[in-house]
């Protein structure tokens, strides 16, 4: 687990800003400890905020040597890269090898699982140094009983038209702004990138199905039992896709939010990898509304609207379309803020 102490090193092979990155880029935004450097030969001798504007200005080197020569207090290499179907690409083995040899923690948030590799486990325990696979879970989750509405917590959940389009960052976001106007919020991470950032939470993808849905009821109860007044939990997929609704549906009736913020990502047309054709806003709204728990009806009550890569006057007339589509609050909390977006959430309607 990651601490607040650690000073972190991003591995980012050939991929910093691109998609495939996302999750080195959140955590440079929002983890709770400091990213010192980052790798990708690529751009060697660049810095993040001259690929990435709205980044800090960490160096980025060719290799993890070079890294850690400047940067001796590094102790973590977090693989800041998600390819496709989360899978680990043996090439990368040699510099896991170096960096463990170099006194570096490994955080690892793909589903191949790096302590199951018996030449890297061993070289590890060798080095004093540990493997945090960030997917890997013992623990035994139960199966869900809408236990959350026995607790006195607000929950509002981000769900979202398609995957990849920020509900993690949107969530963030919200417990950031909430925190800024007193409130005790907790940010519950169900994702690699959200438990690596936070340091807690549950990666959702990776636990059997019957349970998915417990596991999230469980994380809610926790912060219930610690006096939070407000969970913001981060969604997954999207329950029109046909490859992740399941997760997004598990994750949805284990919560029995209050409330929903819907996230779209602006002139996407299709679902990610399909040909199914994204209809309109109200179109998932009223989805979402209506396959909410009986025992308590969640409402759409404000549009995220990632607008990264458009200017000022379309990213205004995007917001303005939502809003007349939808008749709510919609607003980019990342390129002006989520309060907007809570005032919904915190309106007692």
């Amino acid at each position: 687990m990651l601490t607040s102490k650690n000073k972190v090193i991003i591995y980012a092979q050939d991929s910093f800003g691109g998609e495939s990155a996302k999750t080195g880029i959140g955590f440079i935004k929002y983890g709770l400890c400091e990213t010192v450097a980052v790798i990708d030969r690529k751009l060697d001798g660049k810095t993040t905020s001259s690929v990435i504007k709205d980044l800090l200005p960490i160096p980025i080197y060719d290799s993890i040597q070079n890294a850690v020569k400047y940067h001796k207090n590094a102790d973590c290499l977090l693989i800041g890269i998600a390819p496709a179907g989360g899978k680990f690409p043996l090439e990368w083995l040699p510099d896991i090898r170096n960096a463990l040899k170099l006194k570096l923690n490994i955080i690892n948030g793909l589903h191949d699982f790096l302590s199951d590799i018996s030449e890297i486990k061993k070289t590890s325990e060798d080095e004093g140094v540990y493997i945090w696979d960030v997917r890997k879970t013992n623990h035994k989750f139960p199966t869900a009983n809408a236990l959350v509405l026995d607790y006195p917590i607000n929950v509002v959940l981000t769900v979202g038209t398609d995957a990849a389009i920020g509900k993690m960052t949107v969530a963030l976001e919200l417990t950031k702004s909430a925190k800024a106007v007193g409130k005790s919020a907790k940010f519950i991470a169900t994702g690699q990138t959200g438990m690596m950032i936070s340091g807690d939470g549950i990666p959702i993808d990776a636990i059997v199905g019957d349970f998915m849905a417990g596991a999230i009821e469980e994380e809610i109860i926790k912060a219930a039992k610690q006096k939070y007044a407000f969970a913001f939990v981060e969604g997954q997929g999207s329950i029109l896709h046909p490859a992740w609704s399941g997760v997004t549906l598990a994750l949805y009736h284990g919560s029995v939010p209050n409330k929903l913020i819907l996230c779209h990502k602006a002139n996407y047309e299709y679902l990610r990898n399909t040909k199914i054709k994204i209809e309109s806003l109200k179109q998932f709204i009223n989805v979402y509304e209506n396959i909410s728990l009986p025992v308590r009806k969640a409402k759409v009550v404000g549009i995220a609207l990632n607008t990264y890569g458009l200017d000022e006057k379309q990213t205004s007339d995007l917001i303005k379309k939502a809003e007349d589509e939808t008749l709510l609050p919609v607003t980019d909390p990342v390129k002006y803020t989520a309060e907007k977006l809570l005032n919904a959430c915190l309106n007692p309607k």
